[in-house]
């Protein structure tokens, strides 16, 4: 171990990112949308919703509304035509996203954000029809805030700061998936290591 926690291990897997690779990546998680069906064979005008889901009823790929858990009728279908469901879920959802940066003293980094996000239940419509990409659009705020801030920051005071760094995400987040739909409960910056040189020097 050296004086900031990293593990001799880690040398070979963190270097800068090549030119031809995006330096922003983060591990999937199940916030994308779904399409449903009814319970009944070759109609949806019967339904049942877990009490983990937000199920909307789209009428000819129109919204019509939004059903509660349990067994429900959504409307008259023949066939899935007339009738179909959209679902996201209600659960707490973590992703976690890895941005590389630079410090001010010029050292790679490689932060890791872990965003735990869901969505808001009286803002289900906009969670499903808002955003194409939930991840995507979390991962562009996650850099641009790590990005704005780590760079103003020599590598012992990036780690010591990463509360600091974590609070600008959490605003930052709280802010703009609020407008999608989307509630942020925490944004930790989990981990923050320097690139291979840098992490072999300490371990000297």
């Amino acid at each position: 171990h050296c004086k900031y926690g990293c593990l001799k291990v880690q040398a070979f897997l963190v270097s800068a990112p090549p030119r031809n690779q995006s330096p922003i990546f983060s591990l999937p998680s199940s916030m994308s949308q779904q399409q449903e069906s009814g319970f009944l064979p070759c109609t949806n005008c019967c339904v049942t919703v877990p009490q983990d889901k937000y199920y909307a009823v789209e009428s000819f790929g129109k919204f019509d509304h939004m059903l509660k858990p349990g067994l429900a009728f959504a409307g008259f279908d023949c066939c899935g035509i007339c009738i179909s469901f959209r679902s996201v879920t209600s659960r707490v959802d973590q992703i976690v996203v890895s941005v590389h940066t630079k410090t001010k003293d010029n050292v790679f980094v490689v932060a890791s954000v872990a965003v735990q996000q869901s969505v808001l239940p009286e803002k289900a419509v906009d969670a499903m029809y808002k955003l194409t990409d939930v991840h995507a659009q979390i991962d562009s705020y996650v850099a641009d805030v790590v990005r704005s801030c780590v760079p103003h920051m020599t590598l012992d005071e990036a780690f010591e700061k990463k509360d600091d760094v974590s609070s600008a995400v959490q605003q930052r987040l709280t802010v703009e998936m609020g407008l999608y739909g989307f509630q942020i409960h925490k944004a930790l910056v989990t981990e923050m290591v320097p690139n291979a040189e840098v992490v072999q020097s300490m371990n000297e």
